[in-house]
């Protein structure tokens, strides 16, 4: 501020403002050493803020911090956002900060624009095969159309393993991708278009959730995340609604 020639007083009013805006009034005279990561990273928020900018910019602020202060940081940065009421990019790498912090989001892949929408747009319906690899789609199945689509539905094939799925691009061609969210699978599932007998390979306990690896009986893996109780060796019965499908034309 003294560099942009702001008088005293009106700096003393800002600065004021900034540090109660990120909640570090009482902490005007310590050093950088005696504070701790989340108010380093308040401090550097409040220099950004200070100078009243139209636009604010954040380039991966979180990246350096422990799990618990990026939690607690990225609840105060949306606060501070809607308090200020001023535009914000966020630049991240990760798929929760965009989600839960966004308005709107832009994916972008070597430069070029992917998609921009909504968070709920972008998570539910990714534009492309490449925006649903980041938005968390793990299971992506490079396959052939078995017969012509009908009324958006696509039913295809690979090596003896056939899925139902709903197109979200026009397709170009006989060979395409379907993507599924490792949640997506219900596990123990009765009927449906889509049912697997699968036997389970490696399981990570994730605290509320397990990571679960299982090889159908045809031979294709598939990622699972799931609440329900397995352990290697067990052998189960999948099953994934053709909405949950999504199909795009084989970007090879």
């Amino acid at each position: 501020l003294l560099m942009r020639r702001v008088p005293k007083a009106e700096i003393a009013r800002r600065v004021e403002k900034a540090l109660a805006l990120v909640q570090l009034v009482g902490q005007e005279s310590k050093l950088p050493g005696q504070l701790s990561g989340g108010q380093q990273q308040r401090v550097a928020i409040a220099r950004a803020i200070v100078i009243e900018p139209p636009l604010i910019l954040m380039d991966e602020p979180l990246s350096n911090l422990d799990a618990k202060l990026r939690l607690e940081m990225r609840s105060e940065i949306r606060r501070i956002h809607q308090e200020l009421g001023r535009s914000t990019i966020y630049v991240t790498h990760d798929q929760d900060e965009a989600l839960s912090l966004a308005d709107r989001i832009v994916v972008l892949k070597d430069g070029a624009t992917q998609q921009v929408a909504t968070p709920e747009a972008v998570y539910g319906r990714p534009a492309n095969i490449d925006v649903a690899r980041f938005m968390g789609y793990r299971n992506v199945f490079a396959m052939y159309l078995a017969e012509s689509p009908q009324n958006g539905r696509a039913f295809l094939r690979s090596n003896g393993f056939a899925l139902t799925g709903t197109i979200q691009q026009a397709l170009d061609g006989p060979c395409v991708c379907a993507a599924v969210r490792p949640e997506d699978f219900t596990v123990g599932a009765e009927g449906g278009e889509n049912l697997f007998e699968a036997t389970v390979r490696n399981v990570e306990y994730c605290g509320h959730h397990s990571q679960v690896n299982v090889v159908t009986d045809s031979g294709q893996p598939l990622h699972l995340r799931t609440v329900t109780g397995l352990k290697a060796g067990d052998s189960i019965r999948l099953g994934v609604s053709p909405d949950r499908v999504l199909v795009y034309p084989d970007p090879h």
